[in-house]
């Protein structure tokens, strides 16, 4: 469990704290290793991992005339870093006075609140009066205030290093989102109120759920682009339109959801976008039947694309497991190349079990978030929560996506469709004989299942 304190905390740490500074908007591929990598370290050290950041943005106060758009909001990215196994991230207001501290104070105002022992940086980061507190001179006050300075190389994706920046002008500038995934690792996502609109997409047969986000969030270049929506963790197909519905006379910006598989009243309701495919520019039509003729043909092409979403478990001709001799329930044995690849087949062996079918378009997503101790209880955990879903939503999962993994928590993705087990169903899975190990191979698992 990852704490968020406003301020340093009040009760000192007792273990040595690895940290690292910056505001990691979007959690991005860079961030993700980075992250990733110092919790480790912290944690075979007995130590503890943590985040240091600043509220507001520093740019909005050493640039107020630029205007910051986000790609998280605080309460995404905290759950991000938590999956990836952070321990604690500090928030501290970003004011005149803090970019005017000169480097040496602001670092021996950390080393007085943290028993801090190594700092962990880019090789561009400074922080301080004028920048001065670049990663030479943090080592080099380091060796007097007793903490180490780690300089992480930045992590490059087709040639250029990955930076927040890099995924801001995909978006806006492009709608490039499939790129945008690419270095974010997951999907961009936004979330809103569904606010009331002019509910013309009512009268046109194509109801749609008009979002209202906060003033700060980026949005993506206008055009129509396939997304999942999410309400309740429930992912729907959804057609979605960004722009000033060039159609219409009022020419102000919105965001409208068209749900393709959605019967219900949103109105009022947080609802989640992930941008998975840009399908086409705005454009204006001649009358309201080539418009309601264009967005069946958005509906449709959105729901082609998504039904084949990536997965991260092996192709089941593949079948990366086993079915082991058990006398009552059932057992298997399961491998993976890493965490991640594991813990999508033992998702795809439960399910094999229960004879779901790998070729039924996928029809709906489930969002799944789990936090654990340990690679092995993590693992109990995921299984068990979809199958929770599958009971309770009656759902059967055949593509799993999982965007952040640590030994302490993940958030991922199931794909799959609407049914039930023909024959015999997975009630739980259990701790029986249950393993998780690295090999010289890659990962194992063994898992037993009460039916």
């Amino acid at each position: 469990m990852m704490d968020t304190y406003l301020g340093f905390p009040q009760t000192p740490f007792e273990q040595p704290v690895f940290l690292t500074i910056g505001n990691f908007d979007g959690v991005h591929r860079g961030h993700q290793m980075l992250v990733t990598d110092l919790a480790r370290a912290a944690h075979a050290a007995g130590g503890l991992a943590g985040l240091l950041t600043f509220e507001p943005h520093p740019l909005a106060v050493l640039r107020p005339a630029v205007r910051i758009l986000r790609l998280t909001s605080n309460e995404e990215r905290a759950a991000a870093l938590a999956a990836l196994g952070l321990d604690f991230v500090i928030v501290l207001p970003f004011t005149s006075e803090t970019a005017a501290t000169p480097a040496a104070d602001f670092m021996q105002q950390i080393v007085r609140r943290l028993p801090l022992r190594e700092l962990w940086v880019g090789p561009d980061f400074a922080l301080g009066r004028g920048r001065e507190g670049n990663a030479a001179r943090l080592a080099e006050l380091g060796q007097t205030l007793g903490y180490r300075v780690r300089v992480v190389a930045p992590y490059d994706w087709q040639g250029e290093p990955v930076r927040s920046s890099r995924v801001r002008s995909l978006l806006t500038d492009e709608g490039a989102v499939e790129a945008a995934a690419d270095l974010l690792g997951r999907p961009y996502q936004v979330w809103g109120e569904v606010a009331l609109g002019a509910r013309r997409g009512h009268t046109i047969g194509f109801p749609t759920a008009n979002l209202a986000l906060p003033e700060d969030r980026l949005v993506p270049a206008r055009g129509v682009y396939a997304c999942w929506a999410w309400h309740d963790a429930a992912g729907y197909p959804a057609a979605v339109n960004i722009g000033v519905r060039p159609s219409f006379d009022n020419g102000q910006p919105t965001i409208e959801a068209y749900l393709l598989d959605f019967d219900g009243d949103l109105y009022g309701e947080t609802v989640g976008l992930s941008f998975i495919h840009r399908l086409r520019g705005e454009k204006r039509f001649a009358d309201i039947a080539a418009l309601i003729a264009q967005i069946g043909a958005d509906a449709e092409t959105t729901r082609r694309l998504l039904a084949d979403p990536p997965t991260h478990a092996d192709p089941p001709g593949q079948r990366p497991w086993q079915e082991l001799v058990h006398t009552a329930d059932w057992a298997i044995r399961v491998a993976g190349a890493d965490p991640r690849n594991l813990f999508a087949n033992a998702a795809a062996a439960m399910y094999a079990l229960q004879e779901a079918d790998p070729a039924q378009p996928v029809t709906l997503a489930r969002a799944v978030r789990a936090e654990a101790d340990g690679w092995a209880d993590l693992l109990v955990a995921w299984l068990n929560r979809l199958l929770f879903s599958q009971e309770l939503a009656g759902e059967m999962y055949t593509r799993f996506e999982l965007f952040e993994l640590s030994e302490r928590g993940l958030a991922a993705v199931a794909y799959g469709y609407r049914g039930a087990p023909a024959h015999t169903s997975v009630k739980a899975v259990t701790y029986y004989d249950l393993a998780v190990e690295e090999t010289a191979e890659g990962w194992r698992a063994q898992v037993t299942f009460d039916v």
